[in-house]
């Protein structure tokens, strides 16, 4: 009896280490693209884009020349972002080979009319049980049409419609 509550403890134990691990990559590789994508660093921040995005964009010199060219356009029109949040991430999905998890990412814009305060779903991606992490910015599009492009999404990951509010 004592053998199978000291094999019980180890599994609970060795399982609760192993998600802390998870989130503290994930947690820590955020903070990372948060900060390339607030200065501007568009080469480190794709480094963080799902291979697949890099990929349906040409590569990654065309990922980056493209982000680029829609940031100024942006800032051209008066529109820059002034902060990124991430929150509420899910329980981690395996699918495959893939750890999957959906987050809610708070972006703060600063526009003509305002700030604007947007949240809508980043679902991240792991390929090595939690070590390292890419994400698909969902941009407020539904689970359907993240599906067609991602068949690969686990079928229990939630997708959150976008929320817009003006802050200011």
């Amino acid at each position: 009896m004592n053998k199978k509550i000291w094999i019980l403890i180890l599994i609970i134990n060795s399982t609760f280490g192993f998600s802390q691990t998870e989130n503290k990559n994930l947690n820590s590789q955020l903070g990372e693209m948060k900060k390339f994508f607030l200065a501007e660093d568009y080469e480190n921040f794709a480094d963080f884009t799902y291979p697949k995005i890099i990929e349906m964009m040409g590569g990654k010199s065309n990922m980056v020349k493209a982000t680029k060219q829609g940031m100024n356009k942006m800032k051209s029109d008066g529109f820059s972002f002034t902060d990124l949040n991430f929150k509420n991430p899910s329980e981690f999905l395996k699918k495959e080979n893939e750890l999957q998890c959906a987050l809610t990412q708070v972006i703060v814009m600063k526009t003509p009319r305002g700030k604007i305060e947007s949240e809508y779903t980043l679902i991240g991606i792991s390929n090595d049980d939690g070590q390292n992490w890419t994400f698909i910015d969902t941009s407020g599009k539904d689970k359907e049409t993240m599906l067609k492009y991602f068949p690969n999404l686990h079928n229990e990951i939630t997708i959150k419609p976008k929320k817009q509010k003006l802050i200011e």
